[in-house]
């Protein structure tokens, strides 16, 4: 990227941090040879574990995965999939107990 840009509170610098409003960092982002961000990890906590992960893995524009660690334990404990590509999440699953297996899955083609 060229140039920094704003995301509502969020500031992503072209050295490819991601700042919050009052400049304290949120995380970092990733682009491809295309300019386009292919991910984005910040640590919502501050503690320095990664909290939220959002990924495109095939490159097409649109994030396929993503990955939140709602407790703060460094383990995921949301998880979110395109597994079609198409643009809606199609997967997922939550450990509502924190205990790394995960407890609540759904799956629907048409997104959601």
């Amino acid at each position: 990227m060229s140039a920094d840009t704003t995301a509502g509170d969020r500031y992503f610098a072209a050295d490819g941090t991601v700042y919050n409003a009052d400049g304290s960092v949120a995380g970092t982002y990733h682009v491809d040879a295309q300019g386009n961000v292919d991910a984005v990890a910040t640590d919502e906590d501050g503690n320095g574990a990664v909290d939220t992960v959002i990924a495109d893995t095939d490159h097409n524009g649109t994030f396929e995965t993503g990955v939140v660690d709602t407790d703060g334990d460094g383990y995921g404990e949301t998880v979110v999939v395109d597994t079609d590509g198409d643009g809606d999440f199609d997967s997922g699953a939550v450990d509502t107990d924190a205990d790394g297996t995960y407890e609540t899955t759904v799956s629907d083609p048409a997104g959601f």
